[in-house]
């Protein structure tokens, strides 16, 4: 994964109100907060189409075709990705 300057400017930021490790069994609650208050940042960092200023998304489903709702999936996806990375850091600390 590639780090810009905006990437590492809205982790210390982060870090400077949640602290450097998040328990996410003793804040469960923590990661929707920072998504929440920090969602506008993330927005920012992926550029005005969401895709981080990179190549356009895929194509769109063709007509008649059913699309999943991917919106929760990969808000899910993304959360499970943080607290990995909040495990390895975790980890690195201890």
């Amino acid at each position: 994964m590639r780090t810009n300057p905006k990437d590492l400017e809205l982790v210390e930021a982060i870090k400077k109100r949640y602290g450097k490790v998040i328990d996410l069994d003793k804040s469960p609650t923590a990661i929707l907060e920072i998504i929440q208050n920090y969602r506008h940042l993330l927005d920012e960092v992926a550029g005005p189409d969401g895709t981080g200023g990179g190549p356009g998304g895929p194509p769109p489903p063709p007509p008649g075709s059913t699309r999943p709702d991917v919106g929760t999936a990969a808000v899910l996806n993304l959360l499970l990705e943080l607290q990995r990375e909040v495990r390895a850091l975790n980890a690195k600390v201890k």
